[in-house]
């Protein structure tokens, strides 16, 4: 029983931090494009 709830926690887990991996790098992308198109567009 132990062991079942761990390697549903560490699946849970996997896909939460890869879920907030996609969020951030996508953030980035997103703050980089918006950066570029504010400094080419105020120039």
């Amino acid at each position: 029983m132990v062991l079942v709830a761990i390697i549903i926690g560490v699946v849970v887990i996997k896909k939460v931090t890869g879920c907030l991996i996609r969020f951030v790098v996508v953030s980035v992308l997103l703050a980089i494009l918006a950066y570029l198109y504010f400094t080419y567009f105020s120039a």
